[in-house]
Parts: C-alpha cells; structure tokens; sequence
C-alpha cells in the first residue's frame, strides 16, 4: 500500500461564498502548451501556485506554465510535479499583484457531509464530502482521495480548482478523476498538497517518506509488528505491539487511516505519535526520511 486567510466564515451568504473587494483572489488561470488552461491556487507565499495538470496535457519535458490574474501575466517554473495524480507547485519571479496566499486547513481531515465550497475566480458552488477513496471501479489510486458532490459541477469543477472549507481555508484541489453518478468528482486532499509544500521549502525535493514500520495486514487496529532496525521508528522508541491511536493529533481508527498519514508527513518534519503500549498512553515525536526511490522532482 503503499498555512491571513483570504476567504472568511464571516463571507457566507445563502450557501455563496464571497471574496472582499479589496482583495484580489488567490486564484489564478494557468495556460499549458496547446492553450489549455486550468486553474492555480497561490499557497504558502505570494510566489507559489499548484494546480492540477489538465489529462490533454502530455507531461513529457513539461517545466514552464504560463500564470494570469486580471492585470498581469507571468511565466512561472515547475518546481514539482506528481505523475500519479498530475499535482504540480509553480513558482512565479514575482507575485501576481497583492495575492495572499490561502491557508490550509488545520482543522480534523474531511468527513461525509461536511460542507465546502468550490472556488473558481470570485465565484464559487456549494460542495459536500461524500467519501474518501484509495480505489474506484478497478482503479487504484497511489493516494487517497476525497469524493465530493457538487451543486455546479460543469460550472466550477476542473482539474485545479481549489476547494475552500466554511473558514475560506484550503481543503482540497479537484483532480482530472471523476466518478460515474452525476456531479460527483474527486479532490487531492489538503494535507497531501501541504506534504509537497513543506518538503519543497526544506529539501527542494518532495516524494515518499520511510519510518521503518510493519504492520498487522489482518489486525482492525494499525498495531505494530516489526521495528525496522536503525529506522526513523526505532529512533522514535516505537515498539512491536504499539498500536497507534493518533497522528499529529488526527485520529487513527484504522490501517488505511495510518498509512494515509504517513504518506502526507513531510520530510525530516518531527510528527507528534500517540499510542497504546501494554495498558497506557504514550506519546512520542517521530521524524519520517525520504524514502530510497521518490518521485523525480522538476
């Protein structure tokens, strides 16, 4: 198996999110080769974007898009791109006019019938978390992925588009996946993009992380049953038969749950791990590496 905000609670009318006038959206287009756009997002600082890479779009030798906003356009150099789910961080010489950058939630991981809004420029649809998948009608996926209703599917939802929780901050970017029931599409979950993020500030590369840990493919608890030796788990103390009940203070009720967290851990970022060892509650700080093979960043 394998963070000021720009859109507010406050600017929730009738189920339409609002942005301030005086504030430029954090949204810009994002023209590929053969003039094919998709929407970007500005994250972390006012000269990162990611966006997701329309499926027209061949990725052979891709290392440059072209980024708008109302007034201004720019060219902007591929920093990262994710094959798997086309996920890609651009980087701007200069911001595109005053963006603030959307800050990514920090709240608990999505959950069925929370509500979030699909941002497209300054407009935006209702949206409903329907489910998270790690597969869907034969396909698996390397990562798992939310599975949203949307009320104006053909509207607002295109690979790239941001989707904003009730406090405006980043909760997920739709992807080129969708399902078969009408107006239900997919999204990359925030935290995936935040591992990206992260590690391409600290180590200009991003990719799988490795910890060290085996686990009980049977057991409905992700107890652990080896400890790598010379690991990032063994330097953290874990043993065999810990079974870990939270990570970075999101509850984790099952294997998937677990395997999911760690592949959104960033790189060399220590991560808080709680668990059960015999008959008490334990805490410890666990720091994942770069696993040995990752994926190539541009």
């Amino acid at each position: 198996m394998r963070s000021a905000p720009l859109l507010s609670a406050s600017l929730l009318v009738l189920g339409v999110l609002t942005l301030h006038a005086e504030e430029p959206p954090a949204t810009v287009s994002v023209t590929w080769k053969e003039g094919i756009s998709s929407p970007g997002v500005c994250v972390d600082r006012a000269t990162w974007f990611v966006s997701v890479i329309p499926k027209a779009i061949s990725l052979e030798g891709l290392a440059t898009a072209k980024l708008s906003d109302a007034n201004t356009s720019v060219e902007g150099k591929i920093l990262h791109l994710d094959p798997d789910q086309r996920l890609c961080l651009i980087e701007v010489p200069s911001g595109l006019g005053p963006v603030r950058p959307v800050p990514f939630s920090e709240g608990a991981p999505p959950k069925p019938g929370d509500q979030a809004h699909c941002v497209s420029g300054s407009s935006a649809c209702l949206s409903t978390v329907a489910g998270k998948d790690w597969a869907y009608r034969g396909e698996t996926f390397t990562y798992p992925l939310l599975r949203l209703r949307v009320s104006e599917s053909k509207t607002h939802c295109h690979a790239g588009t941001v989707l904003v929780d009730q406090q405006g901050d980043l909760l997920a970017i739709l992807t080129c996946q969708e399902t078969e029931t009408e107006g239900e599409v997919y999204a990359i979950p925030a935290a995936r993009v935040r591992k990206v993020v992260e590690d391409m500030k600290h180590h200009q590369r991003s990719g799988q992380v490795w910890v060290g840990l085996i686990f009980h493919n049977e057991s409905s608890s992700p107890e652990i049953l080896e400890v790598i030796t010379d690991s990032p788990a063994a330097d953290a103390g874990l043993q065999k038969g810990d079974v870990i009940i939270s990570m970075n203070g999101t509850e984790i009720r099952s294997l998937s749950d677990l395997v999911e967290s760690i592949h959104n851990l960033p790189a060399g970022e220590a991560a808080k791990v709680r668990l059960i060892r015999g008959l008490e509650e334990k805490e410890v700080e666990l720091v994942p590496e770069f696993s040995a093979i990752t994926a190539a960043s541009r």
